[in-house]
């Protein structure tokens, strides 16, 4: 099945969703994390959204598993952060491992379209 826009990408859908719960989540932090944590977590939260948007509109495989692949490297980012963010108890331990949860979905399905997309250089 050819996928004829990134917003109808699953793995883009629940990157979306979660750059919107992400930021719903920092505006609770206290304000002095404004240029520390909460940017940092919305920055990592943006480049998996966004990279996946750039990694759909290159046309060669090796290019968008780049862009695939820096997504996924931000996942991993957002999942530290948000450990971080538990122990500096900006956010409930459920939370924390609700994002976490969420980005390991992404990552799996990166890794699938990263290992397809690989498999037919």
């Amino acid at each position: 099945m050819k996928i004829d826009d990134f917003r109808n990408m699953h793995v883009w859908q629940l990157a979306y969703e979660l750059v919107i719960k992400l930021y719903e989540t920092t505006s609770k932090f206290p304000s002095e994390e404004k240029f520390g944590l909460i940017s940092d977590m919305r920055r990592a939260a943006n480049s998996i959204t966004h990279n996946i948007a750039e990694g759909y509109g290159r046309y060669e495989k090796k290019d968008k598993t780049r862009f695939y692949k820096i997504s996924r490297g931000s996942c991993y980012e957002l999942i530290s952060q948000a450990l971080v963010a538990k122990g500096l108890k900006y956010i409930d331990p459920e939370i924390s491992e609700a994002l976490i949860n969420e980005n390991k979905d992404i990552i799996i399905e990166l890794n699938s379209i990263i290992k397809t997309l690989e498999s037919k250089m």
